[in-house]
């Protein structure tokens, strides 16, 4: 059974009003035309019994146009050509029926024309309301990935579309949470990784201390050097994980401050000066002490000295690295280049995968640093690229957009 809405209902309403009033505008004009083409038919008549002279008086002719005449005898005007179907009175008055009945034919087909095309809108609109219905079940029982039937009907064409970016948003969202269970599962099945080695040295390292009491003084120092460095390498290891974790479950509110680039270098360079020193590398700058960019000072000094690590790592004894950076109106450039002995091509792809090692990494490094470094830049509206020779050197290119 259909049920119309009030709306579909007051339409049907004014259409048939107008439909009726139609009908009797053109049945009234109809009938003036009859009244018109009878006077002008005995108005004929009268002229013409007047050029003739027959004997009827004005009064007489008065009398039969107000209606007082006898019934008619069809006999005698059969004498003048005259009967019941061809009287030209008679046809006046067919001509006259015929278009009451072909207008209310017409006004009547209107109407349900245009109740029929209000039925048909109707159905359309019940059925999309019942497709966006089944969609939007769909959607609450989290399956975001079906597709929204395309609609050009207005108001439903503007509904779906917020349907569909809410869709979007949901099924973004579900596949953020989804990608977060994978990161979480994939962290903490490395941090068991990473974490596994060092404490297996640690406890070898313990029983070996514990099992000889009286192992060489030289020998126990080694060891509990060892457990001390291992220890260092664990809880460095902890505080990447950390900050890695926080960076992914975006709970760090990265600060939007006026960064001096020269400040920021000197930073670094202070974090690096010990490991500079052990390989006696020289740093070169080439740093305008004007310029600045948006970021979070702190975090970016942290994503800088990582990389600066990195090129220190990759770099030979006595040798010279450099920092040089350059503006322009779309973006501020720091490039951090080392001339060590560089990078395979297939290890470039990975280098910023967490807990990727390349073939020249240094043994004890546990293939994090970038992959932070990265992370942090990305934050702060910016993004990280690298290009590398083996046995020539490698050049980080950062970008921090304006």
């Amino acid at each position: 059974m259909i049920n119309l809405k009030k709306k579909q209902i007051i339409s049907l309403g004014i259409v048939f009003s107008l439909g009726i009033f139609f009908s009797i505008v053109i049945n009234f004009i109809n009938y003036k035309n009859y009244v018109k083409r009878v006077n002008e038919y005995v108005y004929t008549m009268v002229e013409l019994i007047k050029e003739k002279n027959l004997n009827i008086t004005d009064d007489e002719i008065i009398t039969i146009l107000n209606g007082q005449v006898k019934k008619v005898n069809y006999q005698i005007l059969k004498k003048y050509g005259l009967n019941k179907e061809v009287s030209a009175l008679q046809d006046l008055k067919k001509d006259y029926y015929l278009s009451v009945v072909l207008t209310m034919i017409l006004i009547f087909s209107l109407s349900i024309l245009v109740f029929l095309i209000l039925i048909n809108d109707y159905l359309k609109q019940k059925k999309k309301i019942e497709e966006l219905t089944l969609y939007l079940r769909a959607i609450n029982e989290h399956n975001y990935y079906l597709n929204i039937l395309e609609s050009k009907e207005g108001e439903f064409a503007i509904l779906q579309d917020e349907i569909y970016k809410t869709t979007l948003m949901l099924r973004e969202e579900s596949d953020n949470l989804l990608q977060d269970k994978i990161n979480l599962k994939d962290t903490l099945a490395d941090i068991s990784h990473q974490l596994k080695t060092p404490l297996t040295s640690i406890l070898i390292m313990l029983d070996n201390i514990l099992d000889n009491p009286q192992m060489n003084k030289d020998t126990r120092a080694e060891f509990l050097k060892n457990i001390r460095q291992e220890t260092e390498n664990i809880n460095f290891l902890i505080q990447v994980l950390l900050k890695l974790s926080r960076i992914d479950a975006n709970v760090i509110e990265f600060k939007e401050e006026e960064i001096n680039v020269s400040a920021l270098i000197k930073k670094v360079q202070e974090n690096v000066k010990v490991l500079l020193k052990e390989k006696q590398l020289i740093l070169d700058l080439d740093i305008d002490s004007n310029l600045t960019f948006k970021g979070d000072f702190a975090w970016q000094t942290e994503a800088l000295t990582n990389i600066l690590k990195n090129a220190i790592e990759y770099s030979k004894e006595n040798d010279h690295i450099l920092i040089k950076v350059l503006d322009n109106p779309l973006y501020l450039k720091i490039i951090i280049e080392d001339f060590g002995k560089g990078i395979k091509k297939e290890d470039l792809k990975n280098i910023f995968k967490r807990f990727y090692k390349g073939e020249n990494s240094n043994p004890g490094s546990f293939g994090i640093g970038l992959n932070l470094a990265k992370k942090i830049i990305e934050k702060n509206n910016g993004f990280i690229k690298v290009d590398s020779v083996v046995n020539k050197g490698t050049i980080f290119e950062i970008k921090y957009l304006k």
